[in-house]
């Protein structure tokens, strides 16, 4: 028996006999004569010609189920194999170097990967994922190997295995009766996880040296839960897990059954429940789990993932394309959210000496006020398609709005003198993520149709730690009473002007916090997707009279360790459903200094 461990990615448990795909093809650097480097182009341009076509194939295989989404991914994948950065770096490595096309292709892939991961956001390190699963399908053509089919091959019941898994590999292990999924690369906010949730497929990724402890056929325990990986289990084990599988699967029946339900509290109390998602694919799986809006559709991976910026057309498509798929739902568009560690190559930010508090965000499009025009176009356009609203980042006070306000002015007399079609009405709002919009809300509430809390920034920079940084993580308390009350007082800023309010920061999607979230008076929480059963199922069996109560005393407290407490003894054995398996963000970390030990960094004399 042999256990392995990764990270969790999709919950769930399953067992099943192993079943291993293909491994990436891996090419050496090769180059050809000066004369041949045409010869290598037409190679290029044929491969992604016949790639594309397999890519249209696949799309009529995906009919059915989920195939919405499926056709999303399809086209991003398509998007990304004639993107600059894949088939037009390929083309420059051709010309200039004389590579091969299949070396040109791998090593533009690997350049994909580096400034990926050089990214310190998971969500944005994470979508360098997808290129390299377009270019190992591109680099299959190139050599000539024959098209990866998962589903004609995978068993009935088994656990596929890889070096890494694609969104679409999910939907064609899925439909082949996969019944869970492990790779060593990948992430638990990858596209391949999003799809492995919204179809319940348990899968674990990062599991360091897989593919050579996992012989083919292999019983296999995949826990989803915990990371923990079972090879050939003992009859024992196999009881223990036969039995947390079976009480996993009531748990989640519990929570799944009121997906279709609205989220009102048992004294009928309305919570809106909304979803944040980074690009297209992510809707389908955001409805099914019962959003009832996009509350955060994050703009960046459209500019991260290329050497040039992306024009009004290319903007406007990949907004329409979210409006469509959200069928009908409004989805809130943050504006670009540039600088710190998320920059393209093509974007020359100023990093300073602390990008988080330098050149980023609205700071960016204000100093280029031409990358923010034609976002702002193709949006526009985009609103006489569907309900669509525009919220501003890190908007510091009502100078800084009223510049914003202009250039949208200015875009919307733009579209009325060439008659473009566009919804002149959008509403437009700011997220709060300073301490000092936070202090002048009132005043920004009277200049923008809505609000929007961004706990995340919000509470790392009311402590000024940053959140990325583990010396000093400890310092990141949602429950310190200088959050709780900053969070009272927003609600009630927003209530004096009329305005309605969110959060669509992590907070928001903890079931540990639902109570204070409600008891300060927040009815509209956005969240990570697969969050969203967990906090209804809270909403749906909680009184907003509790809730009061549990705010009440919890403004009462002196300290982030008090209310943590509180907290916990009031929600921890009301919900063991949602609860179970869930790490919650208001978890104590040790202060390096509260215990008499030296920081780790050794600064102490």
């Amino acid at each position: 028996m042999i256990h392995l461990r990764g990270e969790c990615a999709s919950r769930g448990i399953a067992m099943g006999a192993a079943h291993l795909l293909e491994v990436p093809v891996e090419i050496p650097e090769q180059r050809v004569a000066l004369t041949e480097r045409s010869v290598e182009l037409a190679r290029l341009e044929a491969a992604v010609v016949a790639t594309e076509a397999q890519m249209d194939r696949l799309s009529q295989r995906l009919r059915g189920e989920h195939s919405g989404q499926g056709r999303d991914l399809i086209e991003v994948q398509r998007i990304l194999l004639r993107s600059q950065d894949l088939v037009g770096e390929a083309q420059r490595l051709i010309t200039v170097e004389a590579l091969t096309a299949e070396s040109a292709v791998s090593r533009a892939v690997g350049q994909i990967r580096t400034v990926f991961l050089g990214l310190e956001d998971d969500y944005f390190r994470q979508r360098g994922g997808d290129f390299e699963v377009i270019g190992e399908r591109l680099l299959r053509v190139l050599v000539g190997l024959p098209e990866i089919r998962p589903e004609e091959e995978a068993p009935k019941g088994g656990i596929a295995l890889g070096a890494g898994l694609s969104p679409l590999d999910v939907f064609s292990l899925s439909r082949a009766g996969v019944v869970a999924l492990v790779s060593e690369s990948g992430g638990p906010t990858s596209h391949t996880a999003i799809v492995a949730r919204a179809f319940g497929l348990p899968y674990v990724v990062g599991v360091d040296g897989l593919l050579g402890k996992v012989h083919i056929g292999a019983r296999i325990i995949v826990d989803g839960n915990t990371g923990d990986i079972v090879v050939d289990p003992d009859a024992e084990t196999v009881r223990v897990y036969q039995a947390r599988m079976d009480d996993f699967r009531r748990r989640q029946e519990a929570l799944r059954s009121p997906a279709s339900l609205p989220a009102i509290t048992t004294d009928g109390v309305r919570i809106h429940l909304a979803a944040n998602v980074e690009s297209v694919v992510g809707i389908a799986d955001a409805l099914s789990a019962g959003a009832e809006s996009i509350g955060l559709f994050r703009t960046e991976f459209l500019y991260l993932d290329r050497a040039d910026l992306p024009s009004e057309e290319e903007q406007y498509a990949d907004a329409t394309a979210a409006l469509r798929s959200a069928g009908g739902v409004p989805v809130t568009f943050r504006v670009l959210d540039l600088g710190g560690d998320k920059v393209p190559r093509v974007v020359k930010v100023p990093t300073g000496p602390n990008p988080a508090l330098g050149i980023r965000s609205v700071r960016f499009l204000l100093q280029c006020p031409e990358v923010l025009r034609r976002q702002l176009r193709a949006l526009y356009r985009a609103s006489s398609l569907g309900p669509l609203r525009l919220m501003f980042p890190l908007v510091t006070g009502v100078t800084e709005l009223a510049r914003l306000r202009a250039v949208c002015d200015g875009v919307l007399a733009d579209l009325d003198r060439e008659q473009i079609a566009h919804d002149a009405s959008t509403p437009t709002g700011i997220m709060v993520e300073t301490p000092s919009a936070a202090q002048t809300a009132d005043h920004l509430a009277k200049r923008c149709d809505f609000l929007s809390i961004g706990t995340n920034d919000l509470i790392q920079y009311a402590f000024a730690a940053d959140r990325e940084n583990d010396d000093v993580a400890y310092l990141y308390q949602p429950l310190h009473p200088a959050v709780l009350r900053t969070l009272k007082q927003l609600v009630e800023m927003a209530a004096a002007a009329g305005k309605p309010i969110s959060i669509c920061g992590d907070m928001a999607g903890d079931p540990f916090l639902t109570w204070i979230l409600l008891g300060l008076g927040f009815r509209d929480l956005s969240m990570d997707p697969d969050r969203i059963p967990l906090v209804k199922s809270v909403v749906r069996r909680s009184s907003l009279a509790e809730a009061k109560s549990l705010a009440a005393r919890a403004l009462e407290l002196e300290s982030e360790v008090d209310t943590v407490a509180l907290v916990r003894q009031a929600i921890a054995d009301r919900f063991p459903d949602e609860l179970e398996g869930f790490v919650p963000m208001s978890n104590p970390r040790r202060d390096p200094s509260g215990d008499g030990q030296s920081l780790t960094s050794g600064t102490c004399p």
